[in-house]
């Protein structure tokens, strides 16, 4: 499985897989069926839209896993300035995982990667955020080093001496 960086001919797939995991969070979470949202709604849906990916894009923090072809994970993220006291915050958007291939390392190894390459940057924080329910997200950012805020936002210092990437 190779992780790299996003590219405009993987929009379809990695707009398909982000619909996927957004129809999978709707079924468990929100009294509405995804089919009684309104097209507006789900055209605009999730950061691989129309109106977002290509942001995504230029950021440089977007990738996917990919193998023979196929998108398996996705992690949208981009770099914010300024922002709570910081001057360059990593802001990671979304990530999933084909329910196929889940725990078998591919958000852990995106995780990494998206942290890696903002500390290159010059990021000095990097936030995400968590769905209350989701466990293995949840361990996931633990695992990595993150701090958890009533588990729905999770912080990690990218200076911090102890941190392996």
């Amino acid at each position: 499985m190779e992780i790299r960086q996003m590219k405009l001919k993987d929009m379809e797939k990695v707009r398909a897989l982000e619909i996927s995991c957004i129809k999978e969070y709707f079924a468990d979470t929100i009294e509405n069926k995804w089919e009684e949202l309104p097209k507006e709604w789900k055209d605009n849906l999730g950061a691989s839209s129309k109106n977002h990916y290509s942001s995504y894009l230029e950021s440089g923090l977007s990738f996917v896993a990919e193998e023979d072809g196929e998108i398996y994970g996705f992690i949208f993220a981009k770099i914010l300035e300024h922002i709570f006291d910081v001057n360059k915050l990593i802001w990671i958007e979304n990530m999933g995982v084909h329910s196929y291939v889940r725990r078998n390392a591919i958000g852990y190894k995106l995780l990494r990667e998206v942290l890696r390459k903002g500390q290159e940057m010059g990021a000095d924080v990097a936030h995400s955020m968590l769905q209350t329910g989701n466990a293995p997200s949840i361990m996931l950012h633990k695992k990595i080093g993150f701090f958890m805020d009533r588990r729905e936002v999770a912080l990690i210092d990218l200076k911090d001496p102890k941190l392996k990437l």
